[in-house]
């Protein structure tokens, strides 16, 4: 610390600190230091955590996006196995596919 800096905080020069003085400065001017570089820490941390629950929760909704569109697929492959069994054939095939999507999607998580 200079003495400008010093007479900006309306402080005596260093020249006139007592040797205490200028030791409890200097453990100030540490705690600051170690203050600031632990606020860029944490800053750098709160991005990256963001960061990663964004991409966490897009990938969920993706999920689940495909999720429900496999239960779609399977439920209306259902009703049609249901309301025209002489048709069964194919709704069977539709089944198996929407029964695979949903656990390739399982597969997944």
């Amino acid at each position: 610390m200079t003495d400008d800096s010093l007479s900006a905080l309306n402080l005596p020069p260093l020249q006139t600190l007592t040797p205490l003085e200028r030791g409890l400065l200097s453990l100030v001017e540490r705690l600051t230091n170690a203050f600031e570089h632990s606020t860029v820490q944490l800053e750098h941390l709160e991005r990256r955590s963001t960061g990663l629950l964004e991409e966490r929760l897009t990938e969920l909704e993706t999920l689940l996006d495909r999720s429900i569109s496999s239960q779609q697929a399977f439920n209306e492959a259902l009703l049609d196995l249901l309301s025209a069994p002489e048709s069964s054939g194919r709704s069977v095939e539709e089944l198996g596919r929407a029964v695979d999507e949903l656990n390739i999607i399982l597969r997944q998580r």
